[in-house]
């Protein structure tokens, strides 16, 4: 990187929509679209963050979910400027650009190229080879000077043209902003006064085509579903995609969960076997265990929780397909003489393995033996915590004498939703529920949909919360940056399964608390997460059983 010692500026123009046919998620700037658990601009900042660079995010259509979204990374070298006015894309760079002198790099908020512009030296151009289409803007180059604009246009489609991906190294910025505001006052009709000022500029500073083939676009719907396939496959180290066939191959270190999971969707019976993938080949050997399956570029229904903007109607579709496979699952039961034993090893047992697992970890140690503070109420310690368990456990769960079919893991993430909201298909199950392997507690089925609904489970994963703690006093204040909805979805959620909730609500709660209290050990690679865990922990269990302290008290 040694000529990268020079400044440049990072520019991602957000300013409109995304077209028509991506707002079945919402009405969502290309800037904070999903792709893969993640939003367009966690994508797209990977590419400039070690650069020590400044991001400016151009927005106008819908700013304030951006502002709201984006409100963790503003700041620190990431600035949002909103439009005055919405006209085209010339318009929208050149209010960027209008006090900055440095170079600029411009990458369109739609646009995710794993290539780095900014190693290439001197002005620059990212570019595909495509035949050509309306879709897109495509340009004719001579040493580096562009000598003709296609911009989507409807030409012929037999020939293969060089198409703008959408990412430009821009080094001499008081050129190109009077070349835009020329081609600005121009108002070329037959092409976007941006790529009108690229051929000017280009005349001046010939720019460096360069072919990528690392470029993911969620600007059109087409492209969208292979961005996702994509970059899917990039983040998970055991997961191949064969593009072609559709068909996923994944295998996993975890060989005894993973073979509990391969199980699982083996011994579905066959008029259940509609909510998982279709398997064309699997083994589960030791060995080497692995499955392949149907490939589906849904979403989950955490991506849908956290990045899209649902209507009321599209949450409640959601909520009843999920219920329908609920109770569908719930016609397949077994009655016998081990299932108090699951109950006990899954409630009791695991819950204080992992509570001595974190006595382990020195940081919580006052928790165990001080009262807690979360967000302004006193806790009783988690010493005293355990003894609440210890009766509260049998004398509330184990009152179940018949199991069903159940996931495990039904939180969102393991949830897809088809792009009409449709349908779902449920991934990655559990596959044991203590020495069962397709059948097990209903309410702990429920309890995993409640840690996300209710306990903001994925909220917590993706960081979006802010935290203050202090491990000497025992002390935490948390508040979820949760979504601004015109409803309440939690109360949405429980009218949906009024049905199979019954009187069991406070069950569900307690199971959900354990569930919070007992992966706290699991992530010891975030101690932000673990507070957060163990405030959201305490909270849901103290709806459920007394553990405030004395002075405190409150009805139980």
């Amino acid at each position: 990187y040694s000529y990268m010692a020079e400044n440049f500026r990072v520019i991602i123009p957000s300013a409109k929509l995304v077209p028509e046919e991506l707002q079945k998620l919402g009405k969502l700037p290309a800037i904070i679209y999903p792709i893969n658990q993640r939003i367009t601009f966690d994508y797209i900042y990977d590419q400039y963050k070690n650069l020590h660079t400044e991001v400016d995010i151009i927005c106008y259509e819908n700013a304030d979910k951006v502002e709201r979204r984006l409100r963790k990374v503003l700041g620190n070298g990431i600035k949002l400027k909103r439009l005055p006015e919405l006209k085209d894309l010339g318009y929208t760079i050149l209010y960027a650009i209008e006090d900055i002198d440095e170079p600029v790099v411009i990458n369109f908020a739609d646009t995710i190229v794993m290539d780095p512009i900014t190693d290439i030296c001197g002005d620059a151009v990212f570019y595909q080879e495509d035949y050509m289409s309306e879709t897109w803007t495509y340009f004719d180059e001579e040493s580096g000077k562009i000598t003709h604009i296609y911009d989507k246009e409807a030409i012929n489609e037999e020939i293969k043209k060089k198409l703008f991906v959408g990412v430009f190294k821009i080094t001499n910025t008081h050129d190109f902003r009077e070349c835009l505001r020329d081609a600005v006052q121009k108002k070329n009709k037959k092409m976007n006064s941006f790529y009108h000022a690229l051929e000017l500029y280009s005349q001046k500073h010939p720019m460096q085509a360069v072919l990528t083939h690392n470029w993911f676009d969620i600007g059109h719907e087409d492209k969208y579903y292979n961005s996702k396939l994509e970059v899917r496959a990039r983040e998970f180290n055991h997961i191949t995609i064969d593009k072609n066939r559709g068909i996923l191959k994944k295998t996993s270190d975890d060989k005894d969960k993973f073979i509990g999971e391969i199980k699982w969707y083996l011994k579905l019976p066959a008029d259940v076997e509609y909510v998982r993938p279709r398997i064309f080949d699997y083994s589960t050997s030791y060995v080497n265990p692995y499955v392949s399956m149907e490939y589906y570029a849904y979403h989950t229904v955490h991506e849908l929780f956290l990045y899209g903007d649902l209507t009321l109607q599209q949450w409640v579709d959601i909520f009843n397909r999920i219920r329908f496979v609920c109770d569908d699952f719930k016609r397949y039961t077994v009655k016998d003489a081990s299932i108090r034993l699951a109950l006990e090893e899954m409630y009791l047992t695991k819950t204080l393995q992992r509570f001595e697992k974190m006595k382990k970890d020195e940081r919580f140690l006052t928790f165990f033996e001080s009262p807690i503070t979360v967000n302004g109420k006193k806790y009783r310690p988690l010493e005293k915590v355990i003894v609440a368990l210890k009766k509260a456990i049998p004398e509330m769960l184990y009152d179940v004498d018949t199991f069903s079919i159940i996931h495990g893991d039904l939180c969102f993430a393991n949830i897809m939703v088809d792009s009409n909201f449709s349908f779902i298909k449920v991934i990655d199950p559990r596959g044991k529920f203590g020495t069962y392997d397709i059948y097990g507690d209903f309410r702990y089925e429920l309890a995993k949909l409640f840690h996300s609904v209710d306990g903001k489970y994925d909220f917590i994963i993706k960081d979006l919360f802010d935290l203050d703690y202090n491990t000497e006093t025992s002390c935490i204040n948390y508040c979820i940056q949760d979504r601004k909805r015109e409803f309440d979805l939690y109360k949405v959620f429980l009218d949906t399964f009024a049905a199979e909730i019954g009187n069991d609500l406070r069950k569900v709660e307690l199971i959900e608390a354990l569930l919070f209290l007992s992966m706290i050990p699991l992530h010891g690679e975030s101690i932000r997460h673990q507070m957060v865990m163990l405030g959201t922990g305490l909270e849901i269990l103290n709806r459920v059983v007394n553990i405030q302290v004395e002075g405190e008290e409150k009805d139980v």
